[in-house]
């Protein structure tokens, strides 16, 4: 790999790193855990501190990973040097995640003991996401109809651009839905 093009590549890592992304709306969230302003307020700040924390981290990793992939491409075979990048590698990625189980762990406390309860149920319908979809894909359960409600783009859920027509199969992708003709309704909250 030339250096014009690992350079090429740190930039755009570096500008997507650096590109927040819009907030979602969060009247669905807002009314199904009850949360007041001052907790949404709370939880976004939370949220800018936590992508913060974690960008200088995620640059070093991807620095990590892009040199060890120079050294493979270049034909390395010091084991000693490309083990030290990947421990180096793996060590920055558990920063990364204790980073945002710290958060998470603080975000947590801005809620309630009901709102907790609720929100662990949350956690568990998630869990029957791809449950639903391949349900879906087989015909056990209706596709949505056009114009119900849209969810978040999150995933391939709702909006976004999910599988493009004539991708490879569902095979390739483990763990993801296979391409659906209309758009994936996002089940109303549980009360």
């Amino acid at each position: 790999m030339t250096a014009r093009a690992a350079v090429l590549i740190t930039a755009v890592a570096g500008m997507l790193v650096a590109q927040a992304p819009a907030p979602p709306p969060l009247d669905a969230l807002k009314n199904y855990l009850n949360l007041q302003d001052s907790q949404i307020q709370a939880l976004q700040q939370l949220r800018q501190q936590e992508m913060q924390a974690i960008r200088p981290l995620a640059t070093e990793l991807a620095a990590k990973h892009q040199s060890l992939r120079e050294q493979l491409d270049r034909g390395s075979t010091d084991a000693a040097a490309l083990g030290k990048l990947l421990l180096e590698a793996e060590s920055v990625r558990k920063r990364l995640i204790q980073t945002r189980d710290s958060y998470h762990n603080q975000a947590l406390t801005v809620l309630t003991a009901e709102q907790k309860n609720k929100l662990a149920s949350l956690e568990q319908a998630r869990k029957l996401a791809p449950v639903i979809w391949q349900a879906q894909a087989l015909g056990l359960l209706a596709p949505p109809e056009p114009g119900e409600m849209l969810g978040p783009g999150l995933r391939g859920v709702g909006r976004g651009f999910g599988m493009m027509p004539g991708a490879p199969g569902p095979g390739r992708f483990a763990g993801r839905r296979p391409a659906m003709g209309a758009p994936q309704r996002v089940p109303p909250l549980p009360q």
